[in-house]
């Protein structure tokens, strides 16, 4: 459900121009140059002035950064999307292909007539190499390698406790659970459900989403800040949702539900287009994501058939620029040229302008702000900003609201 209204925007743009003439003059001047002869002596003057010393150049210092703080959060969101889009599948890929060596590894130990020291630093090794993966490789936005870390080393200490009892049985019982815990982590089942790039129950939603209470709420007895669910689009065309309930969302993410018709998820993205297409700035931007979050209910009063669409959205615009300067030129590009301003508006602790444009022949209302490389736009609407009826409780859910 989206705040709509028809409105026209009528408009003339007026401006000034003029040009300096150019050609031949009528008007003639005379030679400013000197000579010297070649045998006139030359002279100093009797008043020679004293050398002054060159004024030092001023350092150059680093432009200012715009609300740094909001700069510093966002850039944690927009990584974590860009991962998404462009690392995700490598990543996933050398997780699996280390986990198989540490699994052909322990199966190797086990199938051995004998066990020593050398077969318990053999399995220790490889599964450290695993364990070490998946940090690198995952560690910035899963949890697995702390999980991996504690399974491992209560599997090897149990291994190494029973090796020095001198009980083979039990050994190779251990090496089984232990084989046995590296094929989970790595089947496709697991990564489709635990590290999925589909709908990611990850540090991901963790940063997009505003866990804070409201202290203003009398009527909220929960100790948990509502949930939230957020559908993200990349323009190196991936999307996903962001959402760590229980529910599985049937239709993909800026996509179609196999067992609807209306294409609803496509016509979404349509729509951020035509929100964002006026308030998009390409000069020196490296990328951009939508992100529309909704205003699900809480857990207990989420239908099986979750479908988002069905609740309040709105959405955001980030776009990311190669640096403070590049994301300034776009800004005042956008204010010179398409977008008008009036006035500001507080979310959270960050003031954002207040700005209008034209979109498919309506005006849209919405915000805008630079936060570093940054350059963020939300909560587009035909409604006006100061019409607007309970209109924040999906931009609620997100981060932006954070004091």
């Amino acid at each position: 459900m989206e705040w709509t209204r028809r409105a026209l925007l009528v408009g003339a743009a007026v401006g000034f121009s003029g040009c300096l003439s150019a050609g031949d003059s009528n008007v003639e001047y005379p030679e400013t140059t000197t000579a010297t002869a070649a045998d006139e002596p030359l002279v100093e003057a009797e008043g020679t002035e004293p050398a002054v010393d060159e004024e030092p150049t001023p350092q150059q210092t680093e432009p200012a950064v715009p609300n740094r703080e909001l700069a510093t959060e966002v850039e944690r969101v927009y990584g974590g999307i860009e991962w998404f889009a462009t690392d995700y599948d490598e990543s996933i890929a050398t997780y699996q292909r280390v986990l198989g060596n540490a699994m052909a590894t322990v199966r190797r130990v086990r199938n051995d007539a004998e066990f020593d020291a050398n077969s318990l630093d053999l399995v220790r090794r490889s599964t450290d190499r695993a364990v070490a993966t998946a940090a690198s490789e995952l560690g910035d936005h899963f949890g697995i390698p702390d999980q991996m870390r504690g399974e491992v080393d209560s599997h090897v200490a149990t291994i190494r406790r029973f090796g020095n009892r001198g009980d083979l049985d039990r050994i190779d019982e251990e090496l089984e659970r232990l084989y046995a815990y590296l094929r989970g982590i790595r089947s496709d089942l697991f990564v489709r459900r635990v590290l999925s790039d589909r709908q990611i129950d990850a540090d991901l939603y963790r940063h997009l989403h505003d866990d804070t209470l409201d202290p203003e709420d009398e009527n909220d007895d929960d100790d948990e800040a509502p949930p939230g669910l957020f559908e993200i689009y990349h323009s190196a065309e991936y999307a996903g949702y962001a959402y760590s309930g229980p529910r599985y969302v049937e239709r993909d993410p800026f996509g179609d539900d196999q067992d609807d018709d209306e294409n609803e998820g496509q016509a979404l993205l349509a729509r951020q287009r035509t929100h964002f297409d006026t308030v998009s700035e390409p000069t020196d931007r490296t990328g951009f994501a939508y992100v529309v979050s909704y205003g699900i209910p809480d857990v207990a009063n989420q239908p099986t058939d979750l479908e988002p669409l069905d609740y309040p959205h709105t959405s955001l615009f980030v776009q990311r620029y190669t640096d403070v300067s590049a994301a300034t030129a776009a800004v005042r590009t956008l204010f010179d040229t398409a977008v008008g301003r009036e006035g500001d508006f507080s979310f959270g602790r960050d003031r954002w302008h207040r700005v209008y444009y034209e979109a498919d022949g309506d005006v849209t209302y919405a915000f805008l702000i630079q936060a570093g490389p940054f350059v963020l736009v939300a909560a587009p609407s035909e409604v006006a900003w100061e019409e607007r009826v309970d209109w924040t409780e999906p931009l609620d859910r997100l981060w932006l609201w954070r004091p």
